[in-house]
């Protein structure tokens, strides 16, 4: 039974016996919150992200202002 909801911050997968699956939070690598996951949907779920948030960046990396100048 797969009732996985992708496209959402939760998981709604099941196991063979319709327990729902264990999930974790899955972070991006400066530790800001992502999405629940599980094994049936982790890769799914981290490929809707832009690779680089899980391999760390930096402020250089986004190229984007904190504070716009004044």
């Amino acid at each position: 039974m797969d009732n996985g909801t992708f496209g959402t911050r939760h998981c709604n997968h099941f196991n063979a016996r319709g327990e729902r699956q264990y999930t974790w939070a899955l972070y991006d690598a400066q530790g800001i919150y992502c999405c629940r996951v599980c094994d049936a949907c982790e890769e799914a779920k981290v490929a809707q992200y832009n690779p680089v948030i899980f391999a760390g960046y930096t402020q250089a990396d986004v190229d984007e202002p904190i504070n716009p100048e004044w």
